[in-house]
């Protein structure tokens, strides 16, 4: 799947959905209702497939477990922010990586669980003083909300590498695709036992009707295939360009920090 924050020759896939929801709200739904609300279904499903995994590693891997159980978190923020009809607009506003963007979301949604629960504790007290506490005073900081600011880095460790393995996921299956639509899949095969399983090439080209050498290529190849495809998915995750390498090169050292790989 091909989406690209930024402008492009031709509309990305992000902004398409995005593109047949605003035109449905234009017209105050109408004929486009069915493919509007097919849009906002498939864009609710890309989020939560690629961050469910690293938003719950989030939350459950520094303070923002104190506001909550992290399954409990994410799917509260994901009904009540993820799927607002602004959220995604203003990320693309925004110029942040969606990653960034998902990560600060859940931290602010956090900070507004454990103000309501205030709220709720100091309900029934407000009621005897005269002059109930303002907005202004809910939004200063208090000592459950100074949790939620520390150990963040624990947290956002734990969010990269699932965020990581995401992305490299999504990139090797979207590499795969097409190197099967090409009947490229003895090359893949060739890739796969060279360079994740560590056979010998000298093992592997009998097996697939191949020389070595051939092999040798056949690995270069898909590990080029796959780099290119990495960098698409990074770029539908609103990385620019200017930040490409820096990014890939995070993507690995966070993958390699579990122990995984492609």
């Amino acid at each position: 799947m091909s989406i690209d924050h930024f402008p492009s020759t031709h509309a990305t896939w992000i902004d398409a959905q995005l593109t047949l929801i605003d035109g449905a709200d234009a017209s105050h739904a109408g004929p486009h209702a069915g493919r509007a609300e097919t849009a906002r279904e498939a864009l609710r499903r890309h989020l939560w497939d690629r961050y469910h995994a690293p938003l719950r590693a989030y939350a459950h891997g520094g303070s923002l477990r104190r506001a909550g159980e992290p399954d409990e978190l994410v799917v509260g923020y994901f009904a009540e922010r993820v799927t607002a009809p602004d959220f995604l607009p203003a990320w693309r506003r925004s110029n942040m990586p969606l990653r960034r963007w998902m990560m600060n979301g859940i931290g602010f949604y956090a900070r507004g669980v454990v103000r309501d629960r205030m709220r709720d504790r100091l309900r029934p007290f407000t009621d005897l003083v005269r002059t109930p506490m303002s907005d202004s005073d809910w939004a200063n900081p208090s000592a459950d909300d100074a949790l939620l600011s520390a150990d963040e880095r624990t947290a956002e460790t734990a969010f990269e590498r699932a965020w990581a393995i995401a992305v490299l996921d999504a990139a090797h299956t979207q590499a795969h695709a097409q190197l099967a639509s090409e009947g490229r899949l003895d090359e893949y095969d060739a890739f796969r036992r060279r360079v994740i399983e560590g056979e010998g090439y000298d093992t592997i080209g009998p097996s697939l009707g191949m020389s070595a050498q051939q092999c040798a290529g056949a690995t270069r190849l898909v590990s080029q295939r796959m780099a290119a495809a990495l960098r698409e998915v990074l770029r539908a995750e609103g990385v620019r360009e200017s930040e490409m390498d820096r990014t890939v090169q995070e993507v690995q050292r966070a993958v390699e920090a579990t122990g995984g790989g492609a």
